[in-house]
């Protein structure tokens, strides 16, 4: 995210010039028209500029050494406005002129290298965005930043060939809804979600601000009004779609502002449609919504009729074995002249079962016929063609605009449905494509106020009451020529602004989606599961579940210093012969939610996380989860067959969980601990532990100081002091040795101390400390000591001390372990940070506890204050 800070001073832009190892060459002082250009999203940032052939060195034109220097892909480090980005040298042109020759040059952001570097394939299952992510940095010098951590929780299917690394970062950015943002200066991508980044701030382009000149244009081959969707092996969203078609319309656009009362009065007209081309629509959109229940119903009994037919079939086929099994045992004991009546007899039971077997299918058969017929009949009803006469479809056909929108990371008709409906949502209208030139405020001190408002990615709001312009949208790219005075801003991907009238009224030119309790997972279960014993493929038995431990140690979890949670489950599983344990793996499903409450898998299944694990492993671990949502887990066991046992060619035991209160579902923490170097966002929050106070903070970030504790939130424009420090200071400000008794505080407007007042704390009243009599009740001055000692790694570790303390501080110098206060002998405390700022957490003795004359580390298995091999800086201090 590119902001310019209100604290920076105005200042031209700075070139300098690096080998593509960053080491300095030179600086770029003679340059001429250097432009930037700022584009948001998936697209590198852009450099151009002009040097001399030619330059004056001490009074004496010579050929400017910096056109011997410049090569292609050497860096460009760039700094304007506060800002530092560094740039790819792509193109340079050498230009001959009767005025001056000059040596033109064009750079692409630093991401750009990584177009490079070559993606020959890459094909798996299911990953999240950190470890796709984390596959697609790897073996450059390009490293993974922030990610939002529910794009841990989505899984997505890649299948990627003949691309480069950074096409391959924007197609997984496309898969999870991610914005990118790239650090040139650190060589990190983070990810945002779209709604984290474009935020609404307040800034208003308009004649009479800013604005000089604008062009708003309306493309109409950009409108879409009917969407034909498809997911991950050609699914459809007809099962889920109250039409039963393959497509979702939506005519909003060309409805408006059309409006009846319920005796079908027209009280408004559309500004585009006859009204009963309107009335029709409106209609039909009724119909569909009073029997879209029903088609769901009649789709949900044909599903499950047909899991029921499938089931008979498997079934019939073991049972036709059998009968020739025992039809070629009766051959070979009337050849060997034994027996056969307890053979026939068997074989009269078995034919018996496949008469009654044949008869459910015949059953099975005709209620799928009934309900295939009852469909067909609905389907008829809720035709297009039924509804709209034949005029009526020549109307409507001017007004239809096609287009075709896949995404085969999608195998649920849930979730294809929503995309697809939200996709159509961005496109029925014509797309917001706005340029202006505004002035430059950037130069204008008077404007700083507004500085910080015109961001990439923000949302900004242009308004030309002439042209009829009302628009709130994305600043997609700033383009600045550093010799005019103007800048160029390019908005997109927005809405017309709607009133709440506007608003209402369109809710009821669209169809309701209809609740669907279908179920079956779409999944290639080929590409999902790894055969690892074809041996095994002909065993018909179901495998038996895996054993979940139910004392409440299944289920564990390690914070991660971005505020994340890494979530490991165990489970165990009979070692057997028997066919019933013979498997080939294990599928193991993960579910976050908001909500304190067990869910049952397969209910919604574009939410669940599936992971394949080997037949020999027992513990699976999802990375970079989101620590305080609620987590069910579940694990089946699988074993692939032959395509005659099961028609998916799996069978599947069913999915257990663990039972204990505490793990179904799992929370794995409401807060974080605090460690020794964090830095990341945390419950919206970027806390930042360093000596140096960060000179390029984003709003809302809050900073530690680790020498005294002090901590102070950036709230856009300054630094506010957020919390008390340390013992030794108050909100920052240490004691004075010497004035400290005579000291006044000074707060600001909001009741903050942002100073002090001090006198001579050697005279009181022009008298020194002697002449005056000192009272028997003084107070013995408090005790303190401090000092250093490394973790042996045990638990309930014994400091000794001089002085029974009153308090205790123990800092870790690691990230391996969080910061602990202990205050009595119950127990001691670790900080974390929540959405309102820095706490604690704890008050047992896991967490560290006094004694006299002692302190005591944590008494559990985490070993706080004591980590082995971890040194630690302990104060103790004893209030008399």
């Amino acid at each position: 995210m590119i902001t310019i800070r209100k604290d920076t001073e105005i200042k031209n832009i700075r070139l300098s010039l690096a080998k593509p190892d960053k080491t300095k060459i030179a600086n770029i002082d003679e340059v001429l028209n250097p432009t930037v250009t700022l584009n948001h999203g998936s697209s590198v940032h852009e450099l151009s500029f002009s040097i001399p052939l030619k330059a004056t060195y001490d009074g004496v034109i010579k050929r400017n050494h910096v056109v011997d220097l410049l090569k292609p892909w050497y860096l460009i480090k760039t700094e304007f406005y506060g800002l530092t980005i560094w740039f790819i040298i792509t193109k340079r042109t050498k230009s001959f002129s009767s005025e001056m020759d000059t040596v033109q040059v064009e750079c692409r952001s630093l991401q750009h290298e990584l177009s490079r570097i070559s993606v020959l394939k890459y094909e798996e299952t299911s990953k999240n965005l950190l470890e796709v992510v984390t596959d697609c940095l790897k073996n450059t010098s390009w490293t993974v930043g922030y990610i939002d951590t529910l794009f841990n929780i989505k899984r997505r299917q890649f299948d990627v060939s003949s691309t480069n690394k950074l096409d391959f970062l924007y197609s997984i950015c496309e898969k999870f809804d991610a914005v990118p943002v790239f650090d040139t200066v650190k060589e990190t991508v983070s990810f945002y979600k779209e709604s984290d980044i474009s935020k609404y701030k307040g800034l208003k382009l308009n004649p009479r601000q800013y604005m000089i000149s604008m062009d708003d244009s309306d493309d109409a081959d950009e409108l879409v009004t009917r969407l034909y969707a498809t997911g991950k092996d050609g699914i459809s969203i007809n099962s889920v779609n109250p039409t039963g078609q393959s497509y979702i319309d939506d005519f909003s656009y060309f409805l408006f502002p059309f409006q009846r009362d319920e005796q079908r009065n027209v009280i408004s007209h559309s500004a585009y449609m006859p009204d009963e081309l309107c009335h029709a629509i409106l209609d039909y959109n009724d119909l569909v919504n009073n029997e879209g229940n029903a088609f769901n119903k009649l789709l949900t009994q044909k599903n499950e009729s047909e899991s029921r037919l499938t089931e008979l079939k498997n079934e019939l086929y073991i049972l036709d074995l059998e009968v020739q099994k025992l039809l070629d045992r009766i051959e070979v004991a009337k050849k060997a002249g034994d027996d056969t009546s307890k053979l026939k007899a068997q074989l009269a039971i078995k034919q018996k079962a496949v008469a009654e077997k044949k008869n459910q299918i015949d059953a099975i058969e005709s209620t799928i016929s009934q309900i295939s017929a009852s469909i067909s009949k609905l389907k008829e009803k809720l035709s297009f063609e039924n509804n709209f006469s034949e005029n009526k479809q020549k109307l409507l056909s001017r007004f239809i605009s096609t287009t075709e929108w896949s995404n085969d990371s999608i195998y649920d008709e849930n979730e294809l449905y929503d995309d697809a409906n939200e996709e159509l949502e961005s496109r029925n209208t014509p797309p917001v494509n706005i340029t202006l030139n505004i002035v430059n405020f950037f130069n204008c001190l008077s404007e700083k106020h507004n500085w910080d408002r015109l961001s990439l990615g923000d949302i900004v709001r242009v308004q030309q009451n002439d042209l009829n312009t009302d628009i709130k949208a994305i600043l997609s790219a700033i383009t600045i020529d550093f010799e005019q005075s103007n800048i160029g801003v390019t908005i997109t991907n927005g809405k017309r602004v709607q009133s709440d009238f506007e608003k209402i009224i369109k809710t009821v030119y669209r169809t309701n989606k209809i609740s669907t309790e279908l179920n079956k997972r779409k999944i290639e279960w080929d590409k999902v599961t790894e055969n690892f014993n074809i041996r095994n493929d002909r065993i018909s038995v179901q495998p038996a579940p895996p054993i979940i431990a139910s004392d409440g140690t299944a289920i564990t979890h390690k914070v991660n210093d971005n505020g994340s949670v890494d979530i490991t489950i165990q489970w165990n599983y009979v070692e057997s012969n028997e066919d019933k344990y013979n498997i080939d793996g294990f599928e193991v499903y993960l579910h976050g939610s908001d909500d304190n409450e067990e869910y049952t898998f397969g209910s919604v299944q574009a939410s669940e996380n599936l992971q394949n694990v080997k037949y020999d492993r027992r513990t699976a671990t999802f990375t970079g989860l989101p620590s305080n949502m609620y987590y069910t887990i579940g694990v089946q066991a699988y074993r692939r067959v032959d395509a005659d046992i099961d028609n998916n060619q799996i069978l599947l035991s069913d999915i257990v969980k663990s039972n204990h209160p505490s793990e179904n579902p799992y929370l794995p923490t409401p807060s974080i601990e605090v460690k020794g170097s964090l830095s990341g966002k945390v419950n919206g929050l970027y806390t930042i532990s360093t000596e140096a106070k960060p000179e390029d903070p984003e709003t809302g970030t809050i900073w530690i100081d680790p020498k005294t504790n002090k901590q102070e939130l950036f709230n856009g424009e300054e630094w506010i002091v957020s919390s008390a420090g340390s013992a030794d200071s108050l909100n920052g400000f240490s004691a004075s040795t010497t004035t400290s008794p005579n000291s006044i505080p000074v707060r600001n407007e909001s009741g903050i101390i942002s100073g002090s007042i001090d006198g001579n704390a050697e005279l009181l009243g022009g008298r020194a400390a002697s002449d005056y009599a000192l009272a028997e009740n003084i107070p013995v001055p408090p005790k303190f000591a401090k000092g250093t000692y490394t973790g042996d790694g045990t638990p309930s570790k014994q400091i000794p001390l001089a002085f029974t303390p009153d308090l205790v501080k123990i800092t870790p110098i690691s990230t391996e372990d969080t910061q602990l206060v202990i205050e009595n002998q119950l127990g001691g405390y670790a900080y974390q940070v929540t959405s309102t700022g820095l706490s604690l957490i704890g008050g047992d003795l896991s967490y560290g506890a006094l004694g006299t004359n002692l302190f005591i580390t944590g008494s559990d298995s985490n070993c706080r204050g004591n980590k082995l091999n971890v040194k630690y800086i302990w104060e103790a201090y004893q209030q008399n």
